[in-house]
Formats: C-alpha cells, structure tokens, sequence
C-alpha cells in the first residue's frame, strides 16, 4: 500500500513537471474561409493554422477559394451556403475585393448580411477579412477600411482588420514590402500579417507574447524586427 502511494506520487510530480505549459487551455475551432485569390495566395488558411499552433490553438479549415470571386458569387453559386448548412463551423472567415468604391460597398454590406443571418442560423460566427486596394489605388485604402468596417458593424460579424494593419505596418516602417511583384497581391510578409491580424481577432489577443524568433516558422522570410512590426502593427489594428 505504501508503495502503490510512493508511485502515485511520483507520477503525479513527474507530470507535473515535464507536462507542457502553455498558460491556457488549448483551443480546437473549425473554420470554412471563403473568399478569392487574397486569401489563397500564399494559403493564408495554412499561415493562420501554423500561428495557432504556436498558440495551442488546433484549427480543422476548408475553404472555397476562387479568382475574382465576391460575396455574391459565392452567394448565387450555393456550395458555400450548402456547406454552412451541412457542417458545424466555429467562424465563417470571408473577403472580397477592396471594396472601395460606393457601389462595391453595397454589395458588401448585402451579402455580408445574407451570410452573416445564414450563419447565426447554424449557429457560426461571420468574421469579415479586411483587405487593401492595389499599390496603385492605395489612396482608396481608407475608403477599404471604412468598406469593411462598416459592414461588420451593421451586420454583426467580427472584424479582421488586416487592411488597417497593413496602414499601421507602413507606419512602423515604410520600406516593408507588404505587396507582391504584381502589386496587388500580398508577399508572404503582407500575408503573414494578415494571418496575425486574423488570429489575433479569433483569440481575442491583447499581446503576442507567445509569439517567439526562435520559433518562428518564417525566420528565413523576415528579421524579428521586422516580426516586431508586424506584431505591433497587428495589435493595433485589432485593439483600435
């Protein structure tokens, strides 16, 4: 008896001191993205799975991805409506393009509002992916932000800020190269800080703390001053 307690124990110390220590309890969500080509660029789905992984975060995704896409696209065509209704997703991750302009914004703010009634419907939460316009009209940038913001707003979906972040990037430092070769899609930088922004929301995150150089799955890709940057340009736009 005395020594079935000895062993007891001993186990119980063991486990407590080898046992990971993450200082939460890990996370399992399942995510559909839905969206076009800025968010499959670079698989930013996968970028998102790998900071959550950092995080004890698990994340199951499946995403309708296509070029060019909209809301209304998706909309009119039904899988992503039919896949709402089959399965039981955590958030429902969707973007457009920039949506700058008045028409383009109506549109939006319509279909953000069909799929966001179907996801309260099945018991999913909307979250809006806020993107940029291209170098070339990035004077429109702020008509993005007030784009995407306003949609989520009326409509009551969570908002991923990235366009804003990627303005606060800038600010931090005006050299990074947020934009592709083409000008209009993100570089694996610009779409590594979109991931943070989008994670940081999902989390509800005050701080990047457990964000580590060391670990960074992307060290050959940037400097941790740059990672500092995008980390802090994240934080702000998600805690504006």
């Amino acid at each position: 008896m005395v020594r079935t307690l000895y062993f007891l124990v001993f186990v119980f110390v063991f486990y407590s001191f080898t046992k990971p220590v993450t200082g939460q309890p890990a996370r399992k969500w399942k995510i559909l993205f839905v969206g076009n080509s800025l968010t499959y660029v670079n698989d930013l789905p996968a970028l998102i799975d790998q900071i959550a992984d950092l995080d004890s975060t698990t994340i199951n995704y499946s995403s309708f991805l296509y070029p060019d896409y909209s809301l209304e696209d998706h909309w009119n065509e039904g899988k992503v409506k039919a896949q709402i209704e089959k399965e039981d997703y955590d958030f429902v991750i969707a973007q457009q393009g920039p949506s700058a302009l008045q028409e383009s914004q109506v549109l939006l703010m319509d279909y953000a509002g069909k799929f966001a009634e179907l996801c309260n419907k099945n018991k999913s939460k909307l979250v809006l992916y806020m993107v940029w316009p291209s170098a070339s009209r990035l004077f429109d940038l702020d008509n993005v932000i007030y784009s995407y913001t306003n949609a989520a707003r009326k409509t009551s979906a969570l908002l991923c800020p990235a366009g804003l972040a990627w303005k606060n990037a800038w600010a931090g430092d005006s050299t990074l190269a947020l934009y592709a070769f083409d000008n209009f899609h993100p570089s694996m930088t610009g779409s590594l800080l979109a991931a943070l922004t989008i994670y940081g929301v999902l989390a509800e995150k005050k701080d990047f703390k457990f964000l580590k150089y060391d670990n960074w799955p992307w060290k050959n890709t940037m400097s941790e001053k740059t990672l500092t940057v995008l980390s802090q340009a994240a934080l702000k736009a998600i805690n504006k």
